[in-house]
């Protein structure tokens, strides 16, 4: 077990692969570790392919460290993550529509192109 690490401690980590559950990760010395995909931040991560990438390094938080010297490792503290939460909209749909449409009816056939067009530019964003 590597005796220079501790709770707590703050490290640099080379992310080395993915996996759904999570990211595996080593330390300049070559001590493994992993991210939960829980401990990534502190809203709901669907898919962690969007935060993290083989290769990248980030700065991650030693939760624990096991019997094999194998790191347990949170990137809520790390300041990139926090800030990615607090740029995400929180918006209610109704909020939108609120701010976008006049109150009154309109048929299907008059808001189905406004629709559209909105979805796709949601999707050309990367944000649906």
């Amino acid at each position: 077990m590597n005796n220079h690490y501790q709770i707590g401690q703050h490290v640099k980590v080379k992310v080395a692969g993915i996996q759904p559950y999570g990211a595996f990760v080593e330390t300049p010395d070559n001590t493994e570790g992993l991210i939960h995909i829980s401990e990534i931040m502190n809203d709901y991560v669907h898919n962690l392919s969007r935060f993290l990438s083989e290769g990248q390094i980030v700065r991650a938080k030693i939760l624990s460290i096991d019997e094999e010297g194998k790191l347990n490792l949170s990137l809520k503290d790390n300041d990139y993550f926090k800030n990615y939460e607090r740029k995400k909209e929180k918006k209610s749909v109704l909020d939108e529509i609120k701010e976008t449409e006049k109150y009154g009816f309109q048929t299907l056939e008059e808001r189905l192109p406004v629709w559209i067009a909105q979805s796709k530019k949601m999707i050309k964003e990367n944000k649906l």
